[in-house]
């Protein structure tokens, strides 16, 4: 029997300090259990076991001392750590059975690093989704913050397939979430109308602080010396290859914030000819940017893709 799901339930849940409430020695057992390399498990405790902290205040420094917990913010080790650190807890919401169905193909959770977002279909099941999940952090240590853990539904585009419009708060423990319309997840703007207007707009005022930026610290610079600042800062535009319901206003308005900027930056003047000025800074235009960008996009969909049915081709094997 085919279901179609018109409605989505999802949660974004925020971990109170996720990365500093790892407990060392939980996780370093968990590597061990995976039958990682023992000299790599014990290179990574004496090193989190031994490592000293102090606190910093303008010209002031504290005392050092050690910490019992912790992965480093910023280190290129944490996310792959805090992801096996909550390994069980996504095992368990993956066997649970509770959730979407894509392809025959359960989604119930997306985690990225610490940033994770549960999906249901339901109200009821999403809920579960949430019983699942405070039950399993209080035995790794970990709290949520339901100030920033939030709910969102994405209804159907058909008025006559809403089911209700009203439906109760999700609680997460004793805890009520609250609902919202749009949520920023991994700097990506999401809204329950699945529009990419509202990301559209957070990257024009993201380009004009950009060039701001450059504008009071390079502005005497060489020009050569001012392609590379612009290239670096304000061409690689985030997430612009995953738009694709936007109203033509909105991308217009990017366009023109684009060309705004290369004016602004360079010193040319509003009269000047955008496609002359570009091709004389050796800048591509707008559209070649967006071009590249879903270029780029699909190459890399593609490649994980052949990896997939390779490595899934051995496994049968």
């Amino acid at each position: 029997m085919l279901t179609v799901v018109v409605m989505l339930f999802c949660s974004f849940i925020d971990f109170n300090k996720a990365f500093d409430s790892v407990y060392y020695w939980k996780l370093f057992n968990k590597l061990l259990n995976d039958n990682t390399d023992a000299n790599v498990a014990g290179t990574l405790a004496y090193w989190y076991s031994n490592q000293q902290i102090c606190v910093r205040w303008l010209d002031s420094t504290s005392n050092y001392f050690t910490t019992g917990n912790g992965t480093r913010q910023g280190s290129v080790l944490s996310p792959y750590l805090f992801c096996r650190y909550i390994s069980e807890l996504l095992a368990e919401l993956s066997c649970s059975g509770i959730g979407c169905n894509i392809g025959g193909m359960l989604v119930n959770a997306l985690a990225y690093a610490d940033d994770l977002v549960l999906l249901a279909p339901s109200w009821r099941a999403l809920q579960q989704l949430l019983d699942i999940l405070q039950k399993h952090i209080n035995t790794i240590d970990l709290t949520c913050n339901v100030k920033k853990s939030v709910c969102m539904i994405f209804r159907p585009r058909h008025s006559s397939e809403v089911v209700s419009s009203c439906f109760p708060c999700f609680r997460l423990g004793c805890k009520i979430l609250q609902f919202v319309t749009e949520f920023k997840y991994l700097g990506h703007v999401i809204n329950n109308s699945l529009t990419d207007d509202d990301d559209v707009r957070r990257e024009i005022c993201n380009m004009f602080v950009r060039t701001n930026i450059l504008l009071r610290r390079f502005v005497k610079c060489i020009r050569d010396v001012k392609v590379i600042f612009f290239k670096t800062s304000c061409i690689c535009l985030y997430n612009v290859a995953l738009w694709s319901r936007y109203n033509l206003r909105s991308m217009n308005k990017l366009m023109a914030c684009y060309n705004k900027c290369v004016i602004m930056f360079f010193g040319y003047k509003r009269r000047d000819r955008v496609t002359e000025m570009l091709f004389n800074l050796r800048l591509p235009s707008f559209l070649t940017i967006l071009h590249n960008s879903l270029i780029t996009l699909n190459r890399c969909w593609f490649n994980c893709y052949n990896e997939l049915v390779i490595h899934l081709g051995a496994i049968l094997k």
